[in-house]
């Protein structure tokens, strides 16, 4: 085979990668509309769907359209949500929720795990709640095709291992082996940022977009980035890490032992720290926002200062990487007050005039099943590309 020319393997994986997405994307097609959306020949098509019908992954829904032809109705494909389900478990400091979703993204169990912070707890506690949580969906155990974690730290994706949590004290802890071997279930762990990018692109706002940053607002800041379609890891694994830009020189000291990086002026934890350093005590970053309402100029202030920080780093970010969108999911709970519309003053008024059209920003609150849901998403993903 001369080089560089792929093969009728290579050839049918791609054309099934596409009908796949496609369908993802929009619920129902027919085999024309899909080798128009996709530009694979009809032929192709047809053999690419009639596998996946063979593998129970697509089923036939008969149309009751004729696009004014005569003749039988169009036959639309859509993919088969029970054919297969994903585990979903975030594991955090305080809180570990778990789902299983079908093959479509769809929530259709949740769990919360109690908080163990051990791995050898953890694997003990996730083996019982996933008995638990497959006898109450009444889904059977060969069913589940893969288990996606997300933790909160640094993450070596490859090798399943989490290399640094500060959160929860782990060094170098095999997780995604230690629970692929007590389940005997494939698992896949990634850090929260990458996951949810994952998430935004497999089923959520990223499905029509091949350039995007994900940026992530909770107790600190992170961000993720899909370019051509692909998420952007870097060459060691850990591009994102807009939460240790340096934004103000000599700042506060950070965990990751710098000065003034930008979770200790814009990520929850430190926004509540410095609230009740300034005598008004906040349990929520979204009170803080109240307070600030109110008329509390101080709030105001570490509230406008936030903001401009985060709108600071994400314009560089634009530069660099000139995405088509900028995807913000708030965990805190700012909502469309001072702190967002700082953010967005900040980008706007700090890149150039030709990104300012090209660009599209985007807020969304982060809803209850977001992390366990996008670490299904990892599941997922891996189990079709696998196919």
């Amino acid at each position: 085979m001369p080089a560089g020319e792929r093969s009728p393997k290579q050839h049918f994986r791609s054309a099934r990668n596409a009908v796949i997405t496609s369908l993802l994307r929009s619920g129902e097609l027919s085999r024309s509309e899909l080798s128009g959306i996709t530009g694979v020949s009809p032929a192709a098509i047809t053999e690419v769907t009639q596998s996946l019908l063979q593998q129970g992954l697509l089923a036939e829904i008969p149309s009751l359209s004729t696009n004014g032809r005569r003749g039988r109705p169009i036959v639309n494909l859509r993919l088969q949500a029970s054919h297969a389900y994903f585990v979903g478990i975030s594991v955090g400091e305080s809180a570990m929720p778990m789902v299983i979703t079908n093959l479509c993204g769809e929530v259709v169990a949740h769990h919360n795990l109690p908080t163990r912070k051990s791995p050898g707890h953890l694997v003990k506690t996730v083996q019982k709640a996933l008995q638990e949580i497959l006898r109450a969906a009444r889904i059977p155990r060969s069913r589940i095709r893969g288990i996606g974690i997300t933790i909160s730290g640094i993450v070596d994706a490859n090798e399943g291992i989490c290399r640094y949590s500060a959160d929860l004290g782990w060094r170098d802890v095999p997780a995604a082996q230690l629970i692929a071997k007590a389940l005997r279930i494939p698992v896949w762990v990634d850090n929260d940022a990458n996951t949810i990018a994952v998430g935004e692109k497999f089923f959520g706002k990223g499905r029509d977009i091949e350039h995007f940053s994900s940026i992530m607002l909770g107790r600190t800041i992170g961000s993720a980035h899909y370019m051509h379609g692909k998420l952007y890891r870097g060459h060691s694994d850990s591009a994102g890490e807009i939460g240790h830009i340096a934004v103000v020189p000599g700042g506060l000291q950070c965990r990751c032992g710098r000065k003034g990086c930008l979770d200790t002026v814009a990520g929850g934890l430190a926004l509540r720290n410095a609230a009740k350093l300034s005598g008004f005590p906040v349990r929520k970053t979204r009170e803080l926002e109240e307070v600030a309402l109110h008329g509390n100029t101080e709030a105001t202030r570490l509230l406008q200062n936030a903001g401009t920080c985060v709108g600071l780093a994400v314009a560089a970010l634009v530069h660099l990487n000139n995405p088509q969108c900028i995807l913000f999911r708030d965990f805190e709970g700012f909502g469309d007050g001072i702190f967002r519309t700082a953010t967005r003053q900040a980008i706007e008024n700090n890149i150039m005039s030709r990104y300012l059209g090209s660009t599209q920003i985007i807020f969304n609150d982060a809803e209850r099943d977001l992390l366990p849901r996008s670490a299904a998403s990892i599941a997922a993903f891996e189990y079709l590309n696998s196919l």
